[in-house]
């Protein structure tokens, strides 16, 4: 069986919470105040996030037991300032998959993001997996800079269009090492 996260953790200033069915309606209303950039070709919505809680975001062959999706809220106020889906187990039995993490507009530049996945990768090490992998949309700078600051400098994949253009979308997979 594969070890999964807690359904509570915390770092100095985070509180992460497995979705529970009372905050799903702050959720969706959340994700649908945020205007989430299109940077893959992806829209993330209201209807998208129901699809995550209803089905979860499983990658292929994947079973829904192995996701997790997680608020992330301000210990001083409990604020939902983001969520943060993870898929334990993939592509290898000690990998896990960060699906998604945003901070809110509002919370960005604050260090929220790096403390949220320094603390995750905290936790996944807890649970003895040795690596995590982060799929990032090629046009996302911002993201890419973000990412390889926090560690994520290994390149296990190149994904999507091979033709650049407005209308094409490619990513990359990083990964970290533990």
């Amino acid at each position: 069986m594969i070890s999964v996260l807690p359904d509570r953790w915390e770092s100095t200033n985070l509180a992460f919470r497995r979705l529970s069915e009372n905050e799903i309606e702050e959720v969706l209303f959340y994700v649908d105040s945020q205007s989430i950039n299109l940077w893959d070709g992806n829209e993330y919505n209201a209807k998208r996030i129901e699809h995550w809680i209803q089905d979860g975001d499983l990658p292929p062959g994947g079973n829904k037991q192995n996701y997790r999706l997680f608020t992330v809220r301000r210990m001083n106020d409990n604020e939902l300032i983001g969520i943060l889906s993870v898929y334990h187990g993939y592509p290898k039995i000690d990998s896990a998959y960060l699906v998604f993490l945003h901070i809110s507009k509002e919370q960005q530049g604050l260090g929220f993001g790096q403390e949220a996945q320094s603390q995750l990768c905290t936790e996944l090490k807890k649970q003895g997996y040795t690596k995590i992998r982060v799929n990032v949309a090629v046009k996302n700078w911002p993201a890419i800079r973000f990412w390889t600051k926090a560690g994520f400098n290994g390149i296990s994949g190149i994904y999507g269009d091979t033709v650049h253009s407005e209308s094409t979308f490619a990513n990359l997979e990083l990964i970290k090492l533990f």
